[in-house]
């Protein structure tokens, strides 16, 4: 066969020297018969469609065309993006709509197995069902907000799509480019030059890799890569002071919520949550489900009402919420926690009812996006709430500075009655 490995030429801009060196070390003895193991994260059916993209006239995998795939679909053109989708699905476009959530499935499935994931095969699969039909809603539901085809069965699968929709996808959508690098670069053990991996919490998280990864790819790009850990139910307990005492001045952060009736939604808000019987925030935020569908819900123009937070006050509702009116959230926290309330409709936000109307908290947990801020935001002489002296005791107990300490003495003083 000779050395295969001194004719491998490879001058793509998409590959550097290393990841070039690191395949070429597969063929040093020639051509090799099967994939490495790495590969074993795509399902053996369209495996070997990627397969027979590197077979020589031999049958053997021949080191030029398995490097210079590596340079051609690991680059940034949206058109060999589309190839490898259709290679996925063993077509071509023009496609129907069911064969691009075919491709998406296998895309995905495949993506979460990069994440190291307590989920089962079948969890992961039904998650990246539901990633695709979100990524797919545009095609599938013309022209209809997400709002109003929530709960809805498919649609119609059947409809034609040709390359210039699948671009059109594929730029709108650049969580399937980012998913695209990911695997390839997994396949063929190789980083990719143009797309970094996202740091996202799989291990301290209740959500799956692809839900995290759905979310991720919708905050701020500039908060993508830093998740930290503000509160959990997992770790802290079901207690609001608690709750109370970590979340104030922490900077843009997720909340998720799931309900007892299986619901997971929450919020992304870019303002750190404060303490007053007003609402705030900005109209980058917004709210979502990862269950029983992914679907992001961006606000409307019709009002400001982003974020509400308020402790301790007799003639105001005490907890936290997101969009709506006051007793109308699009969700609520309320300060006896564990009571978890959604409203039929929202007018702050395009969304339908996120969970159930009077529910029972499951889990929550909220994370921190970036970097800790270095202030607590109020500015010379602190924050107006200095006037209320309750509020301002509430405050202090739940600043950034004191959020560990708060917790520490919740945890005492509960530890203290339980002994009682």
């Amino acid at each position: 066969m000779g050395n295969e490995a001194s004719n491998v030429k490879v001058d793509f801009k998409s590959l550097d020297d290393s990841s070039v060196q690191s395949m070429k070390q597969l063929f040093k003895a020639g051509p090799i018969k099967e994939l490495p193991s790495s590969w074993d994260i795509i399902p053996s059916s369209s495996k070997q469609n990627i397969l027979n993209q590197f077979k020589n006239q031999q049958g053997l995998i021949d080191g030029n065309k398995y490097i210079g795939f590596a340079a051609r679909h690991l680059g940034i053109s949206i058109e060999d993006h589309v190839r490898f989708l259709g290679i996925l699905m063993s077509k071509q476009p023009p496609v129907q709509i069911s064969d691009i959530k075919k491709a998406l499935v296998i895309l995905f499935s495949s993506l979460a197995h990069t994440y190291s994931t307590k989920f089962t095969d079948d969890a992961l699969k039904v998650e990246a069902e539901s990633i695709s039909v979100s990524l797919l809603h545009d095609l599938i539901f013309p022209n209809q907000k997400r709002k109003s085809t929530f709960r809805k069965e498919d649609g119609d699968l059947t409809q034609e799509v040709d390359v210039d929709d699948l671009e059109k996808l594929i730029h709108e959508n650049q969580l399937i480019e980012y998913a695209i690098h990911q695997v390839l670069s997994a396949c063929f053990n190789i980083k990719s030059k143009f797309v970094k991996k996202a740091k996202i919490p799989c291990s301290e998280s209740f959500l799956s890799p692809l839900q995290l990864l759905f979310l991720n790819h919708h905050i701020s790009l500039k908060y993508k890569n830093i998740w930290r850990p503000i509160f959990s139910t997992r770790t802290h307990g079901e207690s609001f002071s608690k709750f109370a005492g970590v979340i104030v001045n922490r900077g843009p952060t997720i909340l998720i919520i799931k309900d007892n009736e299986g619901n997971i939604f929450g919020g992304y808000n870019t303002q750190s949550w404060r303490i007053g019987p007003t609402f705030f925030g900005s109209s980058d935020s917004f709210v979502f489900h990862v269950s029983p569908s992914m679907n992001i819900y961006e606000a409307t123009p019709f009002n400001e009402n982003y974020q509400y937070f308020n402790m301790k006050q007799k003639t105001m509702p005490n907890g936290l919420g997101q969009g709506g009116q006051l007793e109308y959230f699009a969700y609520w926290i309320d300060s006896e926690f564990g009571k978890i309330v959604t409203s039929p409709s929202c007018t702050t936000y395009y969304s339908p009812q996120l969970g159930a109307l009077q529910g029972k908290l499951e889990e929550l947990e909220i994370w921190g996006l970036g970097d800790e801020p270095e202030d607590d935001g109020l500015g010379p002489g602190g924050s107006a709430l200095n006037m209320d002296p309750e509020l301002q005791a509430i405050l202090e107990m739940s600043g950034k500075t004191f959020h560990s300490k708060a917790i520490r003495e919740v945890d005492a003083k509960e530890n203290n009655e339980e002994e009682d």
